[in-house]
């Protein structure tokens, strides 16, 4: 089946006072319909970098070096990189078949204008329906991400709005476009576990609904957990692992990941003390030489981790880690 996204050998970096920053690099991954593709990592790691580069909405000063983003829609197979970025195609994208929750709905909803004309403007952009059935279908979408009163908050601007609520406004914003491909952002980073259980939920009815495909950013690995399929483990703007979420968290392979595991505090374990990645994200203007992990990993191998780009290897055909402790070992 072919992918709703197929991201290929993905580079992009940023102009910075007159110096290059890479933020992504190499990058390659697939979303399917019905799967949820979680995707994890530190701040830093390129998450986000490179999902806004599907909706293109990277910054002015970053420039994608290499790499394609292809988008499937049907019968039509589009490399949304060949768009202009503010082309009418690709406004028909963002929006319409791409949707997309960020994780400050504050700032991406316009202050001065009502949640409800909002959701109609965007409705009407990409569904091409009338004003009274955009309303009707406004209405719909407040139903099914469950705000109560739609009616009501409709004519609301989004400062009236809990932080629940203007998070369901978020969704049912990204939905308005019915799209086939949902990125969200860290949707539930600011939410009480209360609202987050509820916000999961709701990704999970919207999917079984429409059957579209989520990926889902998060550095929360307990919320990645209970949404995703498959998880994709990020670092300094590489793919160091990948695989099936059960797979991951029963076997996980590359340090990176095993010490991002270790860092979660287990519910019930009072004596627990919580443990931390040593050192810090490597200064992305001065990027180490080798695996990007090496400088922090307790299981550096001296001569090899801090001079060559390790391999990715497949563990099994779903999962797959980029580490030389899982290189085939050479003949003598």
């Amino acid at each position: 089946m072919t992918p709703l996204l197929d991201i290929q050998d993905l580079r992009i970096s940023f102009a910075i006072e007159g110096a290059s920053m890479v933020a992504v690099d190499g990058v390659s991954l697939s979303v399917r319909r019905n799967q949820v593709l979680g995707i994890v990592g530190e701040s830093g790691s390129g998450k986000s970098v490179t999902t806004m580069a599907v909706a293109r909405l990277l910054p002015r000063n970053a420039r994608i070096d290499q790499g394609a983003i292809w988008l499937t829609d049907g019968a039509q197979r589009t490399n949304v990189l060949t768009l202009d970025a503010n082309g009418r195609a690709m406004y028909a994208i963002r929006g319409g078949q791409v949707g997309v929750v960020f994780q400050e709905p504050m700032g991406a909803f316009s202050p001065v204008h009502t949640i409800g004309n909002q959701l109609v403007e965007a409705i009407r952009l990409h569904r091409h329906v009338g004003e009274r059935e955009a309303k009707a279908i406004a209405l719909d979408l407040l139903t099914q991400v469950g705000i109560t009163a739609p009616v009501q908050r409709l004519g609301q601007y989004a400062f009236e709005l809990s932080g629940g609520m203007r998070q369901r406004a978020m969704i049912a914003m990204a939905l308005a476009g019915d799209p086939s491909l949902l990125i969200a952002d860290e949707p539930t980073t600011a939410l009480d576990v209360t609202l987050q259980a509820q916000i999961l939920a709701l990704f999970k009815h919207v999917q079984a609904a429409t059957g579209m495909g989520i990926i889902f950013i998060t550095h929360d690995l307990g919320v990645v957990a209970q949404m995703a399929d498959d998880i994709v483990v990020m670092y300094l703007g590489k793919i160091v692992e990948r695989a099936p979420v059960k797979d991951l968290f029963a076997r996980p392979a590359h340090p990176y990941t095993r010490n991002l595991l270790r860092s979660v505090t287990r519910m019930g374990d009072t004596r627990q003390r919580m443990l931390t990645i040593p050192g810090n994200l490597p200064n992305p203007f001065d990027r180490p030489r080798g695996c990007p992990f090496h400088p922090r990993c307790t299981e550096m191998v001296p001569g090899v981790c801090d001079r060559e780009s390790p391999p990715t290897v497949a563990l099994t055909p779903q999962h797959s880690v980029s580490c030389v402790l899982f290189q085939p070992r050479r003949d003598a």
